[in-house]
């Protein structure tokens, strides 16, 4: 955070509360066959793509945690 930016203890910790609206949980409900209905083939493809490469970059950050490198 840069220093310019004024901090008052005082303010930041004095007690209060957060309130917020309920968060909705597992309310996905559509089937595989209502997917392939919504998304063309080559969507579906990029899609996998995708989360394929998120997993590899999951992966490698968890071997560099583990082993200090990724190899």
């Amino acid at each position: 955070m840069p220093k310019s930016v004024p901090i008052s203890p005082a303010e930041n910790r004095k007690p209060g509360q957060i309130t917020f609206e309920p968060i909705p949980i597992n309310q996905y409900q559509k089937s595989v066959a209502d997917e392939l209905g919504a998304y063309s083939k080559d969507d579906l493809l990029r899609i996998q793509r995708d989360m394929e490469i998120i997993r590899a970059f999951e992966n490698m950050l968890n071997e560099v945690k583990l082993r200090g490198s990724f190899a």
